[in-house]
């Protein structure tokens, strides 16, 4: 017995002109074997009925080193056909039907290349839409910017009276030094001058 079948994913099969000569089938997909050391094999089993054909998977030893993890592998076939000849090809594990998938030609192929680039570019062209509506949010930011630059005028102004305010303490010493000096010589020739009055009067009386 070969045990359960492994999970298999993106099968696909080609018919594609080779050179020299000649077309192929070429079939590809993804197997998960138990560890690196493992890998997929796909053979050609039977005769193919109503154009199809038919491969068998099982699973080898590989020269790759094992890593005791499960890991997705490669398996691919190929086999020079004539013109449509497979429609369709039918992958079986132990007998047992496993996976189903059309053979493609290469107009097909292009064909269906050119479908979903132009449904790729109509979804791109509806994108700048959304974009559109999302750069209008930036605008709100512009607004508050103004208020910004005001609380920055105003620490401008706070800064530069904070800086005038010593140069005016000093500016008013100065000038109250002065007054202060000016008084002093006032008063002190006032003095001076009652003295010299007092001295006269004294020496009236001693006469």
């Amino acid at each position: 017995m070969a045990g359960p079948a492994p999970k298999t994913r993106d099968w696909s099969a080609l018919e594609n002109a080779h050179q020299p000569k000649g077309l192929h089938v070429i079939v590809n997909g993804l197997v998960e074997v138990d560890d690196a050391d493992k890998t997929p094999v796909l053979k050609e089993t039977g005769v193919a009925i109503e154009q199809v054909l038919p491969l068998e998977l099982t699973i080898a030893a590989s020269k790759d080193p094992a890593i005791n993890v499960k890991v997705w592998k490669a398996a691919s076939f190929h086999t020079e056909v004539t013109a449509n000849q497979y429609d369709k090809v039918v992958v079986s594990w132990d007998g047992k039907q496993i996976a189903t998938f059309p053979v493609v030609d290469d107009t097909e192929r292009a064909r269906h290349a050119a479908a979903s680039t132009k449904a790729l570019n109509a979804q791109h062209q509806k994108a700048p839409r959304k974009t559109a509506a999302k750069k209008a949010a930036p605008k709100k930011a512009k607004k508050a910017a103004p208020k910004k630059a005001a609380k920055k005028a105003k620490k401008a102004k706070k800064a530069a009276k904070k800086a005038v305010a010593p140069r005016a303490v000093r500016a008013v010493g100065g000038w109250a030094k002065g007054v202060k000096k000016a008084l002093r010589s006032v008063m002190g020739t006032n003095k001076s001058a009652k003295k010299a009055k007092s001295k006269k009067a004294k020496a009236k009386k001693k006469r």
